[in-house]
């Protein structure tokens, strides 16, 4: 690969990898939230009923459905796909394998612990697109070619 197609490549997944951290990390910030805050926006809406008109109201009652726990491994997955990004912008193969298994783990939760209607297919083709981008950039880019004998990637530019 020449040097150039090499740096576009580079670049093109350092815009995406902050993008992905700008996004998962909203996102586990939110998870965060919702697990600590639960237990009192239940009482809150038990105490407070006439808060909520009807559409609201069931909306919170929906959120207020979710287990708390659910809240908390969510928060765990996505801290464990920003490792994953963090690792893929040193260039570390192991950081995409880790961010592949979180994200695919976060897809399957929804649907394996809550009511199908959580399950968002836009979010899923979504996941599923960054997760082969990701692929082709770190494959273009040489990180599933070699390591060294630390188990560091080689990412040498080589003329092929």
């Amino acid at each position: 690969m020449d040097e150039q197609r090499y740096n576009v490549n580079l670049k093109t997944l350092k815009v995406l990898l902050v993008m992905s951290f700008i996004s998962t990390g909203s996102y586990f910030i939110s998870e965060l939230i919702g697990g600590f805050a639960l237990p009192w926006m239940k009482a809150y809406s038990a105490a407070h009923p006439e808060m909520f008109p009807d559409q609201w109201g069931i909306m919170l009652e929906r959120s207020l459905s979710i287990p708390q726990w659910y809240y908390f491994l969510t928060a765990v997955l996505d801290a464990a796909s920003i490792a994953g990004l963090v690792l893929m912008w040193k260039l570390r193969k192991n950081g995409f394998h880790c961010y592949t298994l979180s994200k695919l783990l976060l897809m399957l939760l929804p649907m394996l612990f809550l009511d199908r209607s959580y399950v968002g297919a836009g979010n899923i083709m979504i996941g599923l697109l960054f997760i082969g981008w990701y692929f082709y950039l770190m494959r273009s880019l040489g990180t599933f070619n070699k390591t060294d004998t630390d188990g560091n990637t080689d990412i040498s530019v080589k003329d092929e």
